[in-house]
C-alpha cells in the first residue's frame, strides 16, 4: 500500500473563507474521525492531483500545520460542474486495525485465451468494494483472465484475497469474454444469394 504526503494549513470554516482559499489557488478540506473534532484545512490545488486524478488506493499522510500528522484516505471530493476544478474534499481518519468499506480499483492481467480465440474482452466493474484495514489495503486488484474462455465470466466471488472481504455480491460480474461479433453487412446478401429465383 502506497502512502502520499499532503502538507495543509488550518483553516476558519465557512462558504466567504473557502472561497477566498479558492481564489487564491487553495482547495478547502475537512479530515474527520471517530472521536476526534474535524480539521479545517486547505492545500494547493496541484497538491492533490496525485491523490484525485489516480487509479489506486493510497493512504494520506495529511501533515497539517499546528494538528500534527494524521492518516486518512481520500472519501470524497466536489467538483465544479463547469469548469471540473476541484471544489473541496474530504479526508476520512484511519487507524491500523480499524476495518473500514472502501473503494479499490481491479486491474485485468494476462492474455485470456477466449480473445485468442476471437472473442471479445469486456470490463464490466472497474471498482470493488472491500471491507479492510486501509492500513494493509492494496493499492489495486489483480484480476487474471488467462484462463476465461469465450462465453465465460469472472466474478467477485471468484476472488479471495487474505485479510480483504468483498461486500459486492458474489455473482457481480467483473469481466466476461464476449463471442465474436459477426458483420450484419454480409448477412443479407448471403441470403438473397440463396433464395431461388421466380420464373
Amino acid at each position: 500500500m502506497s502512502e502520499i504526503l499532503l502538507k495543509a494549513s488550518k483553516r476558519e470554516p465557512g462558504k466567504s473563507a473557502a472561497k477566498a482559499l479558492r481564489r487564491d489557488g487553495q482547495v478547502p478540506g475537512v479530515y474527520y474521525a471517530k472521536d476526534q473534532d474535524p480539521i479545517h484545512f486547505s492545500v494547493p490545488k496541484l497538491s492533490l492531483r496525485d491523490i484525485v486524478y489516480t487509479a489506486e488506493a493510497k493512504v494520506v499522510n495529511l501533515d497539517v500545520e499546528g494538528a500534527g500528522k494524521k492518516s486518512a484516505i481520500l472519501k470524497d471530493v466536489t467538483f465544479d460542474p463547469i469548469t471540473d476544478a476541484i471544489l473541496h474534499i474530504d479526508l476520512l481518519g484511519v487507524a491500523a486495525g480499524q476495518k473500514m468499506t472502501v473503494e479499490i480499483p481491479l486491474h485485468l492481467t494476462g492474455s485470456s485465451i477466449g480473445v485468442r480465440d476471437g472473442g471479445v474482452l469486456e470490463q464490466v466493474m472497474h471498482k470493488a468494494h472491500v471491507n479492510v484495514d486501509p492500513t494493509k489495503m492494496p493499492e489495486h486488484i489483480d484480476v487474471d483472465v488467462t484462463n476465461l474462455a469465450v462465453n465465460s465470466s469472472i466474478h467477485i466471488g471468484d476472488l479471495n484475497l487474505p485479510g480483504i472481504e468483498f461486500t459486492d455480491r458474489p455473482d457481480a460480474v467483473i469481466v466476461t469474454c464476449a463471442p465474436p461479433r459477426v458483420a450484419e453487412s454480409g448477412a443479407a446478401p448471403a441470403a438473397e444469394a440463396a433464395a431461388p429465383t421466380e420464373g
